[in-house]
């Protein structure tokens, strides 16, 4: 599998995120999963065929899915932080373009993430509805900018105009949150409804 496929099916699975990530809370965790095996292990280990990046990241998604299936609370709060934390990974990365010591980059990308999953906590773990719709959505986005970052531009064809990912992974968490809020307000008007 060549490197622009897998950025594609990443930026496919971001879209897929952002806008059912409240709606099937197990599929968001095993995107998470799937998200987290695959940015990782392209950072450890760029040197392994593209095939053995995706596998890692499979089996981490399957494994994430089961466990949420299981319903254990905590996993709503890990999945802000790993979400937001691929948020602050990515922007880390971002800044660091330009760096030359790949050391320095490195250290940034994980302080990135780790400020970045501080903040996913909270976020979920503060308001649990609305929190895990925006975690949902800007993982989502994350997602789908790293994908086309890695489809169209890293091994793709060169694109002079690296803002694309940018707008469409804010595309898709705007309208992932948007969308995400609209199927909620409507449960509850026929909740309401019902009653």
């Amino acid at each position: 599998m060549s490197p622009e496929v897998g950025g594609w099916i990443l930026a496919g699975l971001g879209v897929l995120l952002a806008f059912t990530g409240t709606k099937l809370f197990w599929l968001a965790v095993g995107i998470a999963g799937f998200a987290v095996g695959w940015l990782f292990s392209l950072l450890l280990f760029p040197q392994i065929e593209p095939t053995a990046h995706l596998l890692v990241s499979v089996l981490l998604g399957l494994a994430c899915g089961v466990v949420a299936i299981k319903g254990l609370p905590i996993i709503a709060v890990a999945l802000g932080a790993v979400l937001i934390g691929l948020l602050g990974y990515s922007l880390g990365a971002q800044f660091t373009q330009t760096v030359t010591d790949p050391t320095g980059a490195l250290w940034a990308k994980l302080l990135g993430f780790v400020v970045g999953a501080v903040i996913g906590y909270f976020m979920v773990s503060k308001g649990a509805a609305i929190g895990i719709a925006l975690v949902t959505a800007l993982g989502g986005g994350v997602l789908v900018w790293n994908g086309l970052t890695q489809a169209l531009i890293d091994n793709g064809p060169k694109m002079s105009a690296t803002w694309i990912p940018v707008v469409a992974g804010l595309a898709a968490a705007l309208f992932g949150f948007l969308g995400q809020r609209a199927t909620a307000k409507e449960k509850n008007v026929e909740r309401e409804g019902a009653k």
